[in-house]
């Protein structure tokens, strides 16, 4: 069968860079930078029983060990032993753990023992082991500042515990013959079978810094602690030039390296290489988003139009946010029902404790009051993006102090943007609440006075009548006039606009899911005119009755006999006023109810052209969405009121081409600009099925949500890997 042939253009070369991890020892030949710090540390151990190394975070303390001095000291007839001790529940004892890793490294590298490490103690064993004779064993315990931290937290490693750790420790180090062969030895006079005064083991302790106080506690049983001495310091410029140029090696010509070291200079200058301070880890991360980006761009060199497209603000930018997000995500409790409060606690922490007002790194001691945001924090710093010293944290390099004094600029901006809105809506109110107030009064004194015209109406007629009673020569006279009003009134009452037929008037049309903003806008226009069209028509129907009645008193009153014409002169010129008042109100009525329906029935017909040509129903669209949204707002009592089917809801992938559209998004919580937002490389608009907002075919990752409309809006969410993801949001009221 023939080989299939692969095209070597066809296959993903592996990344340069590691990230965040630390390089093994088979990974000794990609790891560079160190050289002084290889021969210097592996002469230290060679010459010492016991050598510590400390360093800050992040210095790269492993990766120097395992892939630096580790391979030099296996040339020379060592064999080291790494040592990770482990603090569970389920753990063996501390001396236990260091037998185990004993046997399967030498297992691992096919060395032929008599026995392998039992009961015995650790002095016992590398002395009466004959492949010691030939070979230096040298327990290298790194991460020990977990001695200190980790044991403290775990009652099964307590002092006890501790003590006879430091027991074997101390033996070995300082070559003491165990307590409890002393006697066996020196007192019984027993023959012992190997050289007990010959050094057979060597031990190397690597831990951060910051605990190097906690070993002086131990130099009254390990004197050895006091002298042989390794500090891990961050790289220069020149050691970060040397990692660039031989990890890519013809990947990368000389000024490009170049310009990805001037990444790590403070201030926009030729700062020295020498003087120039790199933190190993930041170098790391940088490097391999680089790695990355020209990974999947089909690149085989780091170009200079790679690093135009990628500048030193975006690449920073870019790790910075992607930590602060995994902080805030660290921060939010796992059985939120609902989405948490826009903002990041730790990223305000940072913005505001961690640089000074110039924008200066500085340190801040760690209180009960940053308990909440303590789990964000150690996000970070596993991040390398800050650093922890004696509960003091500090942003681990000066490059990372103009981000965060933007982001803090940013932030206060809006702020007081957001205050001085608050300030505006607070003004307009208080000046509204007076309108109001001022509209209530002006309508109560309003209504006195009709009352007081009702009033005097009311007695003049009770005093009418009282003359009718006194006088029944005036009943049949006040028959006559009854029945001649009730004829005249009914030759002469008008034809009220009321009575046309509305059977015409189509029905006020409901908005529907499917609605465009401008149908929608014109159905809720359209509804509005028609409840004004109403109310005019009642109001006039029953001014016209009003004046009718008006009218009939009037007749009454003048159809008396002379003996109550003075009474009720002035009542009779009162109503005459009230009529001629009347009917001016009324004529109005009528101009306003002609212009309304005018009005009315322009609207109706262009609803009607609307939803005949240019809205016609919408067409199938795909509802097997893997990403719902469930959208409603808060009413009265803590009611959830759904939100309508017709807003405008953009979705936007949260990737490097879309930052800069996202982050103008976010300037305004209300405002669309909708031109921008389809610009976004694969950008998806919500459809509307069943009561819920929804994407079809979305797949997992970072995204930026955009609520446009009367509703206002944004989120930002992770879409989970597998299966159909539903969400509840709670968007802001309507704005009317």
């Amino acid at each position: 069968m023939p080989l299939i042939k692969t095209d070597p253009a066809l296959v993903t070369p592996p990344p340069s860079f590691i990230g965040l991890q630390s390089y093994t020892e088979a990974q000794a030949d990609k790891f560079f930078g160190r050289d002084k710090e290889i021969d210097t540390l592996t002469k230290l151990v060679e010459s010492n029983t016991l050598t510590i190394v400390f360093g800050k975070s992040g210095t790269g303390k492993t990766s120097l060990l395992n892939a630096g001095v580790f391979p030099k000291l296996r040339k020379d007839y060592c064999l080291p032993f790494r040592i990770r001790l482990e603090f569970r529940d389920e753990s063996p004892d501390l001396v236990t753990q260091i037998k185990h890793v004993l046997r399967r490294e030498i297992d691992t590298y096919g060395f032929t023992v008599e026995a392998y490490p039992g009961t015995e103690t650790l002095w016992e064993y590398f002395h009466r082991e004959a492949l010691w004779n030939t070979i230096t064993p040298i327990l290298v315990f790194d991460q020990f500042e977990e001695m200190f931290t980790l044991a403290k937290k775990n009652e099964r490693f307590g002092i006890k515990e501790q003590e006879m750790f430091w027991e074997e420790l101390a033996d070995l180090i300082e070559n003491s013959i165990p307590g409890k062969l002393s006697d066996q030895f020196l007192n019984n006079k027993e023959a012992v079978g190997y050289n007990y005064r010959k050094q057979k083991a060597k031990i190397v302790f690597a831990f951060r810094e910051e605990f190097l106080p906690e070993f002086e506690s131990i130099t009254s049983k390990i004197p050895s602690i006091k002298f042989s001495r390794f500090r891990l310091l961050p790289m220069n410029g020149n050691q970060a030039y040397d990692v660039i140029t031989k990890t890519w090696k013809a990947d990368i010509n000389e000024s490009e390296a170049r310009q990805i070291v001037s990444f790590f200079a403070f201030e926009a200058d030729n700062e020295s290489y020498d003087l120039l301070t790199v933190e190993p880890s930041l170098l790391s991360q940088v490097c391999s988003f680089i790695d990355k980006e020209r990974i999947s761009e089909g690149n085989k060199k780091v170009s200079a139009e790679l690093l135009k497209k990628y500048p030193k603000d975006t690449i920073l930018r870019t790790i910075y946010e992607e930590a602060i997000e995994e902080s805030r995500q660290a921060i939010i409790p796992l059985a939120a029902a609902s989405p948490p409060e826009p903002g990041n606690p730790v990223k305000e922490f940072i913005e505001e404790k961690m640089i000074t007002s110039e924008g200066y790194r500085t340190k801040y001691h760690l209180g009960e009051k940053e308990t909440a945001i303590r789990p964000g924090l150690e996000v970070l710093i596993s991040k390398y993006l800050i650093r922890e010293d004696d509960n003091k944290v500090e942003l681990t390099h000066d490059i990372l102090a103009p981000i965060v004094k933007t982001d803090r600029e940013k932030r206060r901006k809006e702020a007081a943007i957001s205050i001085e809105r608050k300030k505006a809506r607070r003004k307009a109110f208080i000046i509204l609440l007076a309108a109001v107030l001022t509209g209530i009064g002006f309508w109560a004194y309003a209504s006195y006075q009709r009352n007081q015209a009702i009033e005097e109406r009311d007695t003049a007629l009770n005093e009418l009548n009282q003359a009718i009673k006194k006088n029944a020569d005036l009943q049949t006279a006040i028959l006559l006039a009854e029945e001649k009003l009730n004829s005249g009134g009914a030759n002469t009452t008008k034809r009220r606009i009321g009575d046309t037929d509305t059977a015409s008037v189509a029905t006020i049309p409901e908005e529907e899911p499917g609605d465009s903003l401008e149908l929608a806008s014109l159905r809720r226009s359209y509804g509005v005119i028609a409840s004004q069209l109403h109310t005019r028509k009642e109001r006039l129907n029953s001014m016209e009755e009003e004046m009718q009645q008006l009218l009939a008193q009037m007749n009454q009153a003048g159809s008396n006999f002379e003996e109550s014409k003075a009474r009720s002169g002035a009542e009779h010129l009162a109503l005459r006023k009230r009529v001629t008042a009347d009917s001016l109100s009324i004529i109005s009525l009528k101009r306003e109810l002609t212009a309304l329906t005018i009005r009315f029935n322009n609207l109706h017909d262009l609803y009607e052209s609307l939803m005949t040509t240019k809205y016609p129903p919408p067409p199938n669209i795909d509802t097997n969405f893997n990403l719902k949204l469930n959208l409603y707002y808060t009413g009265k009592k803590n009611t959830r009121i759904k939100a309508p089917g017709n807003l405008s809801i953009y979705l936007i992938p949260d990737i490097i081409n879309n930052k800069k559209i996202i982050r103008q998004a976010k300037l305004f919580e209300i405002r669309c600009d909708l031109p921008a937002l389809k610009k976004a490389q694969n950008f998806q608009i919500a459809n509307y099925h069943n009561g819920k907002y929804g994407f079809a075919g979305l797949p997992a990752g970072k995204y930026f949500v955009k609520i446009c409309d009367y509703y206002g809006g944004y989120y930002s969410f992770t879409k989970n890997a597998e299966g159909v993801q539903e969400i509840d949001w709670d968007a802001a009221p309507p704005i009317r």
